[in-house]
């Protein structure tokens, strides 16, 4: 990035187009970052854009660092008029020349954005913040342990390869710590052929991948809709897999719980009935152990929530409603010394903003929890230490555009909001708690970001953030859609998994994954 610098964009339905971003040569030596952001129709005001790119109303922004012989390209855009905005930024973040280019892109295939230097830098980060991916976010300093959750690349890569061409529909994944590393779990269904897999992926802590071969699940039919995630859990020596199984015509519907070890093997599947509606389960945490085969599966069935006991790979006891219809979520999460529960509605409840609710309790067991906790959100993921349950879930706000709530068992609940380094709606997310850390995976349109917290036993603040998309190595997040991620954290790992999307399209990868190292 001396004089100018070329990025790619591609239109629906037409050749790429390229533009390219021209900076004076004044700043070829102070310009550490290029921010780009496309806004539909025209320029924003020049005005809006002496404190970089305005908070709202982009399609889509990238960043680029000085050095960068890949930068990543904008998405997909439609036909039709848009503005392109270049920011110039400093090593600490200040603006320092700002320009934008106003393009009908149906015809044009090359556009060229002048900057011009700013008469005084702005928006330069504060001592306690650095400038990350052209943005400021709290500096990493090093917590009790002495790490600082570097989030340096470790390994990524594909999933393994579709199941059916024509009709592969896919689970969320679930990930889970072991002590050789991680686990990854996903299901594929053939709509058409009426056949399941059980896919278990293991990742070692150098990144290396291996899918050992995927169980075929038993009583499957075809035309069913398997579209819901799978239960994942694992502690010390062994973990259970939970899916829901259709009723097929037959007696009953329920679910199959399989024993895994730490190096993806199947050792054992059985099957319990559920009465009733046929179960579906949520695209995260739907499966918590507190030993190595005991725990709680939450589920949602004829639009209740219900909860029931997990022991030696069958569901023990009687189910327990713990929210009534109209539900679409259930997730659990066990600490050992206490169970969290998080419900949410499949449609408006609240009646001053329309949004759903969606609602968190605490307690010593799953009818121990009392009033639950209630706040809006379309979706939300569940993590559990000690007597804390951690939620991070959709806030409705476009600047800050996801919320995390941290509720302690007898008390009240805290929140914040903040916004992950992509820009757009969040549409789905996920979190994981380790040591005094909250690890936020989060999904917006084309793009997956990973996020940390520090003093998540306390008062949470941000420590550090990473954009996927920002690095070539790791699988193209291009086609990303429907929000299923997951995340799972060891004491000096963090990986991050995605599904593409519930329906695959012919040639589309099943989804990817990618580890990182949470030390200095």
């Amino acid at each position: 990035m001396i004089a100018s610098l070329a990025i790619g964009a591609q239109c629906a339905g037409d050749p790429a187009v390229t533009f390219e971003v021209l900076l004076p040569s004044s700043l070829s030596k102070s310009a550490e970052w290029v921010e780009i952001g496309v806004f539909g129709g025209s320029c924003p005001n020049p005005g809006e854009l002496a404190g970089g790119l305005p908070e709202t109303g982009a399609i889509d922004r990238i960043a680029v660092q000085k050095g960068n012989t890949s930068p990543p390209a904008i998405g997909t855009l439609k036909k039709g008029s848009y503005g392109f905005v270049a920011i110039a930024r400093a090593s600490d973040c200040g603006v320092i020349g700002t320009g934008c280019t106003s393009v009908d892109v149906t015809n044009t295939r090359d556009v060229s954005i002048p900057i011009t230097v700013t008469s005084k830098p702005t928006g330069a980060c504060a001592s306690d913040q650095s400038c990350v991916d052209g943005r400021c976010i709290a500096s990493a300093s090093p917590d009790a342990s002495g790490t600082s959750c570097a989030l340096s690349l470790v390994g990524a890569g594909p999933l393994g390869d579709p199941f059916a061409v024509i009709s592969d529909v896919v689970s969320a994944p679930a990930v889970a710590v072991t002590e050789r590393g991680f686990l990854v779990a996903y299901r594929e269904y053939d709509r058409t052929g009426g056949s399941a897999q059980l896919t278990l992926a293991t990742i070692d802590p150098g990144g290396a991948l291996s899918i050992p071969v995927p169980t075929m699940l038993v009583g499957q039919c075809a035309m069913q809709d398997e579209s819901d995630g799978i239960g994942l859990a694992y502690v010390s020596g062994g973990g259970v897999v939970a899916s829901a199984r259709p009723s097929c015509g037959g007696p009953s519907s329920g679910i199959d719980l399989l024993a895994v070890d730490a190096t993806g093997h199947s050792s054992s599947n059985m099957f319990s009935p559920l009465a009733g509606a046929e179960p579906t389960l949520s695209y995260a945490h739907a499966l918590s152990l507190s030993g190595m085969t005991t725990g709680w599966l939450a589920y949602v069935a004829g639009g209740s929530a219900s909860v029931v006991g997990v022991s030696a790979l069958q569901l023990q006891g009687s189910p327990k409603t713990v929210a009534p219809a109209p539900e679409s979520r259930a997730e659990v999460s066990t600490t050992g010394q206490a169970v969290a529960l998080l419900t949410g509605e499949s449609g408006g409840g609240d009646a001053g903003t329309g949004s759903p609710l969606l609602s968190l309790s605490i307690g010593a067991t799953p009818g121990d929890a009392g009033a639950p906790s209630v706040f809006p959100g379309s979706w939300g993921a569940l993590a559990a230490a000690g007597t804390r349950a951690f939620v991070v879930a959709d806030s409705g706000m476009t600047s800050q555009p996801v919320a995390w709530y941290a509720l302690d068992e007898g008390g009240k609940p805290t929140s914040g909001t903040f916004a992950p380094p992509a820009m757009g709606a969040v549409i789905g997310g996920d979190v994981a708690l380790q040591g005094d850390r909250a690890v936020f995976a989060l999904e917006q349109s084309a793009a997956l970001s990973l996020v940390v917290f520090d003093h998540a036993s306390t008062v949470p603040t941000p420590l550090r953030s990473v954009q996927l998309a920002g690095d070539p190595r790791i699988p193209t997040q291009a086609g990303v859609r429907d929000g299923k991620v997951a995340v799972a954290a060891s004491a000096d790992e963090v990986l991050v998994a995605w599904v593409t999307g519930t329906s695959l399209t012919p040639n589309e990868a099943v989804g990817g994954w990618a580890l990182y190292a949470c030390s200095p």
